[in-house]
């Protein structure tokens, strides 16, 4: 499955490079991000468009990596903790058994027929 998401990711990134080379007329205009909150106004340095994308692109493959890392964090925690159930009901079988030969070797109590 790894050997797949490495071909998988290794595409995609190969597919954002191709897009960018392809585009690098439209993608070289210069572009200037503005963040207007009322009160106070926040304007960026002019960048080309293609950073901007690449940039965008980037932050996508973090924040799905840090979605991918909760989901391995999670399953790994469900491993422990089905691992220390599955000790627990080892004990209590091996317990059961035991109980069940010591019973087993027990003799089993005669029923004497009444006399009549």
């Amino acid at each position: 499955m790894r050997f797949v998401k490495v071909i998988f990711s290794t595409v995609i990134v190969l597919l954002g490079i191709v897009f960018i080379i392809e585009n690098l007329d439209t993608l070289k205009h210069a572009v200037r991000l503005n963040l207007d909150l009322y009160f106070i106004t926040f304007q960026g340095p002019d960048m080309h468009l293609w950073i901007l994308v690449l940039f965008t692109f980037f932050l996508g493959v973090f924040t799905t990596s840090l979605y991918g890392f909760y989901e391995l964090y999670q399953q790994r925690q469900t491993i422990r903790q089905l691992r220390h159930n599955l000790e627990i009901l080892a004990k209590e079988i091996k317990q059961a058994n035991a109980t069940a030969q010591t019973s087993a070797s027990a003799p089993e109590p005669q029923i004497v027929p009444r006399s009549e």
